[in-house]
C-alpha cells in the first residue's frame, strides 16, 4: 500500500523550526512601532523648525521688528502639527521644541530638537 503524506516526526520537526524563527524575529519586530512614532514625532519638530525660521524671515523683514524677540514668533507659529502637539521652550537666542504624540487619537511619540539664531 502506497500512502502519502507527513508523518508526526515531520509535522513537529516544522513546528519546532517555525517556533525557532518566530523566536528569533518577533523581538526584533516588537520596538518597531515605538522608533516608527518617534520618527514621526521628529519630522513634526523639523516642521516646527521650518515654522520658526519662515517666521524669523517674515519677521526680519519688518525694519521695526527686534529679531532678537522670539516670543511673537513662536505665538505666531502654533502649536498644532497634525498627529502631534509643537511646544516652544525659549532660552535666549535658542528655542527647544518637543513634539508629543496627540493621545487623543491615541498617537504616541516623542522627539526634541533646537533651533537657534545664527
Amino acid at each position: 500500500m502506497n500512502q502519502k503524506g507527513f508523518t508526526l516526526i515531520e509535522l513537529i520537526a516544522v513546528i519546532v523550526i517555525i517556533g525557532a524563527i518566530g523566536a528569533i524575529a518577533a523581538p526584533k519586530f516588537m520596538g518597531l512601532t515605538d522608533d516608527a512614532a518617534n520618527k514621526a514625532a521628529g519630522q513634526a519638530v523639523a516642521e516646527g523648525k521650518a515654522r520658526l525660521t519662515n517666521q524669523y524671515a517674515i519677521k526680519l523683514m519688518n525694519p521695526e521688528a527686534n529679531p532678537n524677540d522670539l516670543s511673537g514668533i513662536i505665538a505666531s507659529v502654533g502649536t498644532d502639527a497634525g498627529e502631534y502637539r509643537l511646544e516652544f521652550v525659549v532660552a535666549g537666542s535658542e528655542v527647544k521644541i518637543t513634539a508629543v504624540g496627540n493621545q487623543e487619537r491615541s498617537v504616541s511619540g516623542r522627539a526634541e530638537g533646537r533651533w537657534k539664531i545664527l
